[in-house]
C-alpha cells in the first residue's frame, strides 16, 4: 500500500475524472464509492490494466458504513491521506431550485460525508461543486414567501449559510478549509468552467487552489477548442440534430449565436427567449476554434448551451467531448451515448484536478503559500455571487473566516463591514 499521506477514497467517483487526475499527481486512489450503474461500468473500463487495485463500490454513501469500509481497506483513523469527491450539484445549481439541504440529494449526502470525515479523519478533503453551493442558504425559503409582508429571513434562509454550516462542521473536526471559485481554462483545460473547490486540511492554516498557470494570471496562454481536438482520431457517438436546427445552424458561422441570423428568422427561433433580459450568448451559438470551448454539459444539442462544430453542422462528439474534459485518447465510457454524454459533462477535467492532487501533496509535505488575491476574472466577471473566495483559520478549535469579496446585505458575511484597503475579511 502506499504511504498514508499518498492514500485517498473517492466519493461520488463519477465516471473518475476527478480519480484520474489525482493519479496522476501521485496519488493512490484506494476504493471509489458511486451509485450510477453505467459509471460503474465506465470505472471498470477504466480499471483494466491498472497498476494500483481499487476496491469499486456501487452504492450512495449513506447506504454504505463508513467503519465498514475503513475495516476493508485496513486504514486506521488518520492514516488516509485524502478523501476527495463531488457531491451532486442540483441542490445548489442556479438553473435549479437552489433548495439545499431541503432537497434530499444534499440533506441524505452532506451528513454523512461528515461520518466519512469524522471515521476516517483524513489529512485533506476535496470538494468541487457548482459554484451556487458557495451562495446557497442551509435552509431554503421560496421567493414567493420573501419580501413585504412577509417575516425577515431567519439566519439560515440567508446567502451563504450552507457554506458557513459546512465549513464550521468541518472546524469542528479539526479542519482548516479553503474554498474559491476556480475558473479550469486557467489550469490548462481547454474549456471555459467556472466551479466551487473546497480544500479542507487537518490542522490550523488552510490549504488554497493552486496558481494560475494560463491566461492573463498565468505563463501560458489559454488552451484552445482546436488544440483540444488536434489528437481525437476517432469522434465516435454524435448526438443526432433535428432537421430544424440543422437547418438554423447553417446559418450561423464560426464563433457566431442568435445574432447573426438574418432578421426574418431571428426572433422565430429565438421564441420566447427573443425578449429575455441577458445577454443570452449561449444560445444557438456555433464554436470558435480559436477560443476555449464553452462548458462541456450532458445535452450538447440544447439550443441554449449547444456544443456545434465550429465547421461542420453537428455536435461535437462523445470523444470530443471527453477530449475537451481532457480526458485521456482511449477513454472509452459505458451505456448509451447520452449517458456518455452526461457522464462526461458532469466529470472533473483530468488535467485540472492533477493540478489540485499536486497542490495538496505539496501542502502536505510542508511547504506553503500566502493566501490568494481575488481573480481578476472574478472581479470583472458578470457572475454576481458573492462570498466565493476566502478560508477559515483554526484558532483554539474555533474557526475564523477570512473573505475576499464584498459581502452584501443578504449575505450570511453581512455583519462585517468591509474596506477595500484591506487584503482580507475576519469574520469571528
Amino acid at each position: 500500500m502506499q504511504t498514508a499521506s499518498h492514500s485517498a477514497i473517492s466519493l461520488f467517483s463519477g465516471c473518475g475524472g476527478l480519480d484520474l487526475g489525482l493519479e496522476g499527481a501521485g496519488w493512490a486512489v484506494l476504493a471509489q464509492l458511486e451509485c450510477d450503474s453505467d459509471c460503474i461500468r465506465t470505472l471498470e473500463l477504466h480499471s483494466h490494466g491498472h497498476p494500483q487495485l481499487r476496491q469499486l463500490v456501487q452504492a450512495r454513501i449513506e447506504q454504505r458504513q463508513p467503519a465498514r469500509l475503513r475495516a476493508e481497506l485496513g486504514l486506521r483513523q488518520g492514516e488516509l491521506g485524502l478523501l476527495a469527491g463531488g457531491p451532486p450539484c442540483q441542490p445548489f445549481t442556479t438553473s435549479g431550485l437552489r433548495q439545499a439541504l431541503h432537497d434530499q440529494r444534499a440533506s441524505s449526502v452532506f451528513p454523512a460525508y461528515l461520518g466519512y470525515v469524522s471515521e476516517f479523519l483524513p489529512r485533506a478533503l476535496l470538494i468541487e461543486n457548482v459554484d451556487g453551493m458557495l451562495s446557497a442558504a442551509l435552509s431554503h425559503r421560496p421567493l414567493a414567501l420573501r419580501g413585504r409582508g412577509h417575516p425577515a429571513l431567519r439566519q439560515e434562509e440567508t446567502k451563504g449559510s450552507f457554506l458557513r454550516w459546512l465549513v464550521s462542521a468541518l472546524a469542528g473536526l479539526g479542519y482548516a478549509t479553503s474554498w474559491a471559485v476556480a475558473e479550469v481554462a486557467d489550469y490548462g483545460v481547454p474549456q471555459l468552467r467556472q466551479r466551487a473547490i473546497l480544500i479542507g486540511v487537518r490542522g490550523q492554516d488552510p490549504c488554497f487552489l493552486p496558481p494560475a498557470t494560463h491566461g492573463p494570471a498565468g505563463t501560458l496562454p489559454h488552451r484552445t477548442l482546436r488544440d483540444a481536438l488536434a489528437s481525437v482520431g476517432e469522434v465516435g457517438p454524435i448526438q443526432p440534430l433535428s432537421d430544424r436546427k440543422r437547418r438554423v445552424y447553417e446559418l450561423i458561422p464560426p464563433g457566431g449565436n442568435w445574432r447573426d441570423l438574418p432578421d426574418a428568422v431571428r426572433q422565430g427561433t429565438m421564441g420566447a427567449a427573443y425578449f429575455a433580459e441577458g445577454g443570452r450568448g449561449g444560445w444557438w451559438r456555433r464554436l470558435d476554434w480559436d477560443r476555449p470551448c464553452p462548458t462541456i454539459l450532458g445535452m450538447p444539442d440544447h439550443s441554449s448551451t449547444a456544443l456545434i462544430h465550429p465547421e461542420e453542422t453537428r455536435c461535437l462528439s462523445l470523444y470530443e467531448c471527453a477530449a475537451v474534459q481532457t480526458f485521456p485518447s482511449a477513454s472509452r465510457f459505458a451505456g448509451s451515448p447520452r449517458s456518455g454524454y452526461q457522464q462526461i459533462g458532469n466529470a472533473v477535467p483530468p488535467v485540472f484536478a492533477a493540478q489540485l492532487g499536486t497542490e495538496l501533496l505539496r501542502f502536505l509535505s510542508g511547504s506553503r503559500r500566502p493566501p490568494p488575491a481575488e481573480p481578476a476574472w472574478r472581479r470583472a466577471s458578470g457572475n454576481r455571487r458573492i462570498g466565493t473566495h476566502g478560508w477559515a483559520s483554526l484558532d483554539g478549535g474555533k474557526a475564523t473566516f477570512h473573505l475576499m469579496t464584498r459581502p452584501r446585505s443578504d449575505h450570511i458575511w453581512s455583519s462585517v463591514t468591509p474596506s477595500w484597503e484591506q487584503p482580507t475579511l475576519a469574520v469571528p
